[in-house]
């Protein structure tokens, strides 16, 4: 998956002899863009280095110690909640640090808020005192809400996001922040693009991950039957997280200023429930089935909308 990402045919050329800071770098997605970028150096020699901010230096070391053993990698190690120092310099930022999981909605939605909220304020202020050529907001496609009668997501289309409900500390939060990174933009001249992303899946998610892709895949692997708390009618998008990361640096390369982008596929677009029914039909072995049970209060907190 990797490989195939340092493959694409991107704008490359533009990432030679600079710094790419990547938040939330061990996290899936940010994980996913420091090994593409550092393969892309190893097969080809792209000369671009990483700043990853972390918050747990042993963590990124297991992960990444080989890339900074031979100085093409190095740690900010912080709470992404805190202002950047801006001794060390940046050419390219890409902002991925947020909660991104159901479960943790539920149970933080303040602390949720905070990280979309103050560290997005601080990464943009560091974009800015930095002179940074690009900056790229990683969003979500749940900032266009609840949507009716309509066949196809755009750019331009507006839903219904209920400030009234806890599950809509992320989105809000996430569509808020788009707003503050575009306001940078027309205020201080800064190239920000906003890359929104459908549901991801692939190699890499933690176990404990709460999100479908991750909890029904475990579910056929550990010989449990998948259980639905609703119908699972919700018709969403999916993307392979090869796809996705290719998706992002497109827009970090070649976006325009102050523009969204929806990263999704048209190839994959079903329901919850159809996840699960295919992921049992693709393993009639295991003889699982898809039992629908009502969630309890606090398990509905954490739908999504």
């Amino acid at each position: 998956d990797i490989a195939k990402i340092a493959s694409a045919n991107l704008s490359w050329e533009k990432l030679s002899g600079k710094t790419v800071l990547v938040t939330g770098a061990t996290g899936f997605i940010g994980s996913f863009i420091i090994h593409s970028l550092m393969k892309k150096w190893e097969d080809e020699g792209l000369d671009v280095k990483i700043l990853a901010l972390v918050r747990n230096a042993d963590r990124a070391r297991a992960a990444y110690g080989e890339y900074e053993a031979k100085g093409r990698l190095s740690f900010l190690v912080q709470d992404v909640c805190q202002p950047l120092p801006t001794d060390e310099k940046a050419d390219f930022i890409i902002h991925c640090a947020s909660n991104a999981a159901p479960k943790e909605y539920s149970l933080y939605p303040v602390e949720t808020m905070k990280t979309n909220f103050y560290g997005t304020l601080n990464l943009l202020d560091y974009a800015k005192a930095v002179k940074a050529e690009s900056f790229l907001y990683v969003s979500t496609i749940e900032v266009y809400g609840t949507t009716h009668g309509v066949d196809r997501i755009d750019e331009d289309t507006y839903g219904e996001i209920d400030a009234m409900k806890v599950r809509s500390c992320y989105p809000l939060s996430k569509k808020g922040c788009e707003t503050l990174s575009i306001s940078y933009a027309d205020e201080y001249g800064l190239n920000v693009k906003i890359g929104r992303l459908s549901y991801i899946f692939g190699p890499g998610m933690k176990a404990g991950d709460s999100k479908i892709v991750a909890v029904f895949p475990k579910c056929i692997a550990d010989g449990e039957n998948i259980v639905m708390k609703s119908k699972g009618e919700q018709l969403r998008s999916y993307t392979y997280v090869t796809d996705a990361i290719t998706g992002l640096l497109t827009v970090l390369l070649d976006g325009e200023s102050g523009n969204a982008y929806n990263i999704a596929s048209k190839l994959c677009i079903t329901t919850i429930a159809g996840i699960a029914h295919t992921l049992v039909e693709s393993y009639p072995e295991k003889g699982l089935k898809v039992i629908f049970d009502l969630p309890t209060e606090a398990e509905a907190k954490g739908f999504s909308l």
